[in-house]
């Protein structure tokens, strides 16, 4: 199979996961943000961001080219893309020397074009020039300014991220601790739960404890709700007949594959000291041999600071508080359809 000079992307299933947004600097001045990263230790808050939360899609304003844009926040994607809308409305041209490897959900792989993208500033924070892979959103919520693509691991691990997502307020930190001797994150009062990660590229996992067992989940702003695959739910006991009797449905990627997905309640659900008893989740394939996606729904009920600097997450329970957005509380509510990006990743 013939490659693109472009490095190749993992597969986020539905539509594309890109793997390099800000892969090609075109520019060769060090950005603002990045003049203090010989420093030892140092902990400067670069940007406040406000951040909305629409049916469990969680987006932040950007400007591309002078013009503004929603970018979906996805921390469980290496990297980002544009949608051809978008790269259209903002009149960008492709680039020739770059490409993106992409893989449907039935296993079909084709090459997808990248866009050069001129300037990228998000909360007064300028990124510079890079190339931009091209690619559709299966689901996306109707907002203004309209979304236009996703931003995703390689641009949000520049910083740390405080993301409170019950206040609609995403931090980014500028953090430096190279020594024991340094200030660390969080810049919290209070209580606050640590979690170790484990990083594999610009993304993170974490351990947790279902029913009791440990498995394995990816920490996913972009997926709308907490994923389980049917391997691990398998695993801990639940056959499927048993979830044939729960409620859910049918979804499909753009290459027109169709996976099935329930929502089943499990005995519990623990993540650091914090236990969730009868958890409903949806049990659904996930691509990469993913155990489990920790998704917005439960971002939508902590503050979640990400620490690419240290990788470790601090985690507290959000109180519920007015929504800086929509003037609405706060709530818990059950699991998102998976008719969308996810579970397919």
């Amino acid at each position: 199979m013939s490659r693109s000079p472009a490095p190749r992307a993992r597969s986020w299933g539905i539509a594309l996961c890109a793997a390099v947004l800000s892969g090609t600097q075109a520019v060769s001045a060090r950005p603002a943000w990045a003049q203090d990263e010989g420093r030892v230790c140092s902990r400067r808050h670069v940007a406040q961001i406000p951040l909305r939360n629409d049916g469990g899609y969680l987006s932040i304003v950007a400007e591309v080219a002078g013009r503004e844009l929603s970018l979906l926040v996805d921390t469980g994607s290496d990297g980002g893309l544009l949608t051809p809308e978008m790269v259209h409305r903002l009149r960008l041209g492709l680039d020739p020397a770059q490409q993106t490897v992409v893989h449907g959900t039935g296993g079909t792989v084709h090459a997808t074009p990248n866009a050069i993208v001129p300037d990228l500033r998000i909360g007064g924070v300028d990124f510079g020039a890079m190339s931009a892979p091209v690619g559709v959103l299966p689901g996306q919520p109707m907002i203004t300014p309209p979304v236009g693509g996703l931003i995703g691991g390689d641009v949000l691990s520049h910083f740390d991220l405080d993301m409170d997502v019950p206040n609609g307020q995403m931090g980014l930190w500028e953090v430096h601790a190279g020594s024991v001797a340094c200030a660390q994150p969080p810049a919290w009062a209070g209580w606050y739960d640590t979690l170790p990660l484990q990083r594999q590229e610009n993304r993170f996992m974490l351990d947790v404890r279902l029913n009791g067992q440990p498995v394995k989940a990816l920490l996913d702003s972009g997926a709308r709700s907490r994923i389980v695959s049917p391997e691990v739910a398998a695993r801990l006991g639940v056959r499927a007949e048993q979830l044939e009797t729960d409620p859910g449905g049918i979804t499909s990627g753009i290459d027109g594959h169709e996976d099935v997905y329930h929502w089943h309640r499990f005995s519990s659900l623990q993540i650091g000291h914090e236990l969730e008893r009868n958890t409903v989740m949806t049990v659904a394939p996930l691509r990469e041999g993913l155990e489990m996606l920790l998704g917005s729904d439960w971002f939508a009920l902590h503050r979640v600071w990400i620490s690419y600097a240290t990788g470790q997450a601090f985690v507290r329970p959000a109180v519920l508080a007015q929504d800086s957005t929509h003037g609405t509380q706060a709530k818990p509510h059950g699991p998102a359809s998976p008719a969308r990006k996810y579970p397919d990743r």
